[in-house]
């Protein structure tokens, strides 16, 4: 039995003899002592404070996690191990459930989803999803061997649909290649080819492709309703064509007639017995004459209005196959600098906000204005102006990231889509164009001229009209003029 007995005598005794052991009467200190004078045995320290900040940061998004925020924020207040110890296992079991849970919309929806050419290994995504579902602890090791083979398998799945798809693209290559050999005048094939050859020429991208088809899609359209066009000016021209034959053989009776008239007549004149047989021969011919001077004259102006006819249509078809022809380029960009038009803006936008949404990531959108344009093309002309334009255009191009999109949105002003960007990434991505642009120096009548530009960047909240994340960009681009030109600003 231990000397001392009730916890005041303990207490009294622990601090006298760490006085007469010399002793700081540190927590640790006057636990041990405490412990071997009552005859106890020491437990481990309850580290109240550092559970306190675990406690804090744990998650209450949901009531479930709220709950078990609160279970251990309990249990640290309490100071109690084995309330703790409940505490810690019942957050394991969430976070297993929870893992299991994100494990089997893994397996199923989002791989067996990726699978659909695979239907065997599709349906092995979805029956792994069950088991991990229903998994007790004693199956976690046998599910885990089934994952390591079924993840084999998808290896070879990936490695046996890389190789189709290299070897599809690899033939369509090869296609359009004949196509351009094949067709002797391609004129009005050679865009859509230009378009398709470039698209596969490197990695599919998603935004590439649905680009083409918006493109070939427009310019098939446009191809059609002008080939009818042709097609019937083409049928109005024959039909000109041969009412002019028509006219010319309807002149030729006229003239044959006359002719048997007047043959006729000097038949009669030759047989005459007297005066008045002459006068009656001679009338007849005067009269004929004079009827076959008008149908001359009418015959000559209908023929004229009709090869004036001609003239038109022939212009009108040769106007035509020039439009067939432009058709057959690039028909959602701007001609002068290459960048889309508006047109292709909408397109390009209706694109990127669709596609924000479905992914839950961000887009921004840049204006810019080149500075002091209106006194370049003042002091060296407007031809130097489109050249400082197509300078500026290629620049952007060539140092934006492969996902961004430019248009041509007025006379200087260029708009950029910056999808997966925030506002600050936005922005340097415009300062690191404007750094270039002063790196590349533009020459106009050997004078070595820089352009620069001020912009104005927003965030675009996919729900909101496109036009309003604009005119905040538009807002922030005039407050960078006015700052001084040469720099980007951000809309608040």
């Amino acid at each position: 039995m231990p000397e001392f007995t009730s916890p005041s005598e303990i207490a009294r005794e622990t601090l006298r003899r760490l006085a007469a052991q010399r002793l700081a009467p540190t927590p640790d200190h006057y636990r041990s002592t405490y412990h071997q004078i009552a005859g106890s045995k020491e437990e481990d320290h309850f580290p109240s404070t550092a559970l306190r900040a675990i406690a804090k940061a744990l998650p209450r998004n949901t009531p479930e996690a709220l709950k078990l925020a609160q279970q251990f924020e309990h249990a640290t207040n309490s100071g109690s191990w084995p309330m703790m110890r409940r505490a810690i296992l019942a957050l394991a079991a969430a976070e297993r459930a929870e893992s299991e849970q994100l494990m089997s919309r893994l397996l199923h929806p989002a791989v067996s989803a990726l699978l659909t050419d695979v239907p065997e290994l599709s349906a092995e995504a979805r029956a792994l999803a069950l088991a991990v579902e229903s998994a007790t602890a004693d199956e976690l090791e046998v599910i885990a061997q089934r994952l390591d083979a079924f993840i084999r398998k998808l290896e070879w799945a990936g490695e046996d649909q890389h190789a189709v798809r290299e070897s599809l693209l690899a033939l369509l290559r090869l296609i359009l290649q004949n196509i351009s050999e094949l067709v002797l005048d391609d004129r009005w094939l050679h865009g859509q080819l230009s378009v398709l050859s470039e698209a596969f020429a490197g990695p599919l991208d998603i935004r590439v492709l649905d680009e083409v088809q918006r493109r070939l899609l427009d310019v098939i359209d446009k191809q059609s309703h002008l080939k009818r066009q042709l097609s019937d000016a083409q049928e109005r021209l024959k039909s000109m064509l041969a009412g002019f034959v028509d006219r010319l053989a309807s002149f030729g009776n006229v003239t044959g007639d006359y002719a048997k008239v007047l043959e006729g007549g000097a038949e009669r004149i030759s047989a005459a017995t007297d005066i008045g047989e002459l006068s009656d021969v001679i009338g007849e011919i005067l009269t004929e004459t004079r009827n076959a001077q008008t149908a001359a004259e009418r015959s000559t102006e209908e023929i004229a209005a009709l090869r004036a006819e001609v003239d038109s249509a022939n212009q009108h078809i040769l106007r035509l196959q020039r439009e067939l022809d432009e058709a057959s380029e690039l028909v959602r960009h701007d001609p002068l600098t290459g960048t889309l038009n508006r047109k292709g803006l909408d397109e390009a936008l209706e694109r990127e906000i669709a596609m924000a949404r479905r992914r839950g990531t961000l887009l921004c959108v840049g204006l810019l204005d080149v500075d002091n344009f209106k006194q370049l093309n003042d002091t060296y002309g407007h031809k130097t102006g489109d050249e400082a334009l197509k300078h500026l255009s290629t620049v952007v191009r060539e140092s934006l990231r492969p996902q961004d999109s430019v248009c041509r949105y007025g006379g200087e002003e260029f708009l950029i889509l910056l999808p997966e960007a925030d506002i600050e990434e936005a922005s340097a991505i415009l300062t690191r164009l404007q750094r270039e642009l002063t790196r590349r120096i533009f020459m106009a009548d050997n004078n070595r001229l820089l352009i620069t530009f001020s912009a104005g960047v927003s965030l675009l909240d996919p729900e909101e009209p496109a036009h309003i994340a604009i005119e905040r960009a538009d807002r922030a681009m005039y407050a960078a003029k006015r700052a001084g030109k040469n720099r980007v600003l951000t809309a608040g």
